[in-house]
């Protein structure tokens, strides 16, 4: 079911809910505001152009509730910003940032320290005390004892803007707070509250520049909404690991894997490609809710694909079936209600070539939506980082 409105000349978007469940939502011919939400737990965004194209910018700001901002940095003789072409200017704030580098997607290991990794692709780790625009990234280092003084020494090196591809952080996670956007440009945007105006919407309280009272979008630089970002889990996010059949008798030189493709996508669900034969178990943040995603072929195995793909949880079977070049696209939804979650692949008649399977717009969408949560406390205006 959706619900579409006009924009401009030839241009349609297409809002589609996104609801836990098998009930099918009631449509209108109107975008809701934050005011009038129905209860969905969140929102798609299509739009008959293909919005995914290469993009300009390559660098974005993340933090640690999971905000993006795609965008460059900005200088002002020492003092150093983000610049976003929705938020403007955005003072980088060291206590919550995640990274500063490409766009990056996907289950990661919370890193014990922070890490710095140059053009020439060498890395260095250690402690990011600033940032600012005369002397780089200032970088407090650990080098070890000699056999003289066994002591280890600390050394402060200060790194060029233009020698670093990507900055990251050993920031503790955070919830989330708030209604939640994602853009066609890569950005995760909060906001405490938005409307609609035909072909535009106003985004109202963005919790990244709280000094901003309002900002203004075209409908068609959204992919997504969600009024509490707790609720909706993109599969790709969560952890994983490879699960082998000791009794299969299908050789294979490496466990099974997952290739992605990192793009903007709805609710960051990015494409998946899983490759068997073997299991997958995904470690959510859900307990109960419901497991939707489109399958398909890769299409680069498409002819080749010779397979089983079962779904399970707490050890019963919820979905399963025969995987051949005949296979078509399939919408999935199924309850589920455990935290653990097992993609198996097998009965591959080609062995690990012909046994794999696309899962795109893969998201855990949890039985109860809530409210969106209070926003967090504004950042601070100078981009340091205190050494807790």
């Amino acid at each position: 079911m959706f619900f579409a409105t006009n924009l401009l000349a030839a241009d349609l978007v297409v809002f589609q809910p996104v609801v836990s469940g098998i009930a099918i939502p009631e449509t209108t011919q109107n975008p809701p505001t934050s005011n009038q939400w129905p209860g969905w737990c969140g929102v798609r965004v299509q739009q008959q152009k293909n919005i995914f194209k290469k993009l300009n910018l390559k660098s974005y700001y993340a933090l640690d509730d999971g905000q993006r901002f795609a965008g460059i940095f900005e200088f002002d003789n020492t003092k150093i910003s983000w610049r976003n072409n929705v938020l403007e200017s955005i003072f980088i704030d060291l206590e919550h940032a995640q990274s500063i580098g490409p766009l990056s997607i996907g289950g990661s290991d919370t890193k014990l320290k922070d890490t710095v990794l140059l053009v020439n692709n060498d890395r260095l780790d250690g402690f990011i005390e600033s940032i600012d625009g005369t002397t780089g990234v200032a970088l407090q280092v650990t080098t070890p004892g000699t056999p003289i003084n066994e002591k280890l020494t600390k050394q402060l090196t200060h790194i060029p803007i233009e020698r670093i591809v990507e900055i990251c952080l050993s920031t503790k996670i955070k919830q989330p707070t708030g209604w939640r956007f994602w853009m066609s440009d890569g950005s995760v945007i909060d906001v405490d509250s938005w409307s609609d105006d035909k072909n535009k919407c106003h985004l109202k309280g963005p919790h990244i520049n709280p000094e901003m009272q309002a900002s203004t979008i075209f409908w068609n630089e959204v992919l997504s909404i969600a009024p509490n970002p707790n609720s909706i889990s993109a599969l790709a996010n969560c952890s994983w690991k490879a699960i082998t059949n000791p009794d299969s008798f299908v050789p294979r030189l490496s466990p099974p894997t997952i290739k992605t493709e990192v793009r903007p996508a709805s609710f960051d669900a990015i494409p998946m490609d899983l490759h068997g034969p073997g299991g997958f178990k995904f470690t959510t943040n859900q307990t109960k809710g419901t497991l939707s995603a489109l399958l398909s072929l890769p299409p680069q195995l498409e002819k080749k694909i010779n397979c089983q793909i079962t779904i399970e949880c707490e050890g019963k079977i919820l979905w399963q079936n025969k995987v051949t070049p005949n296979f078509k696209p399939t919408q999935i939804k199924i309850p589920v209600d455990s935290c653990e979650i097992i993609v198996r692949l097998d009965e591959s008649k080609h062995g690990a070539f012909g046994c794999a399977i696309r899962m795109n717009e893969a998201i855990l969408i949890s039985d109860s939506c809530g409210t969106p949560p209070q926003s967090n406390p504004p950042p601070p205006i100078a981009p340091v980082k205190s050494d807790l």
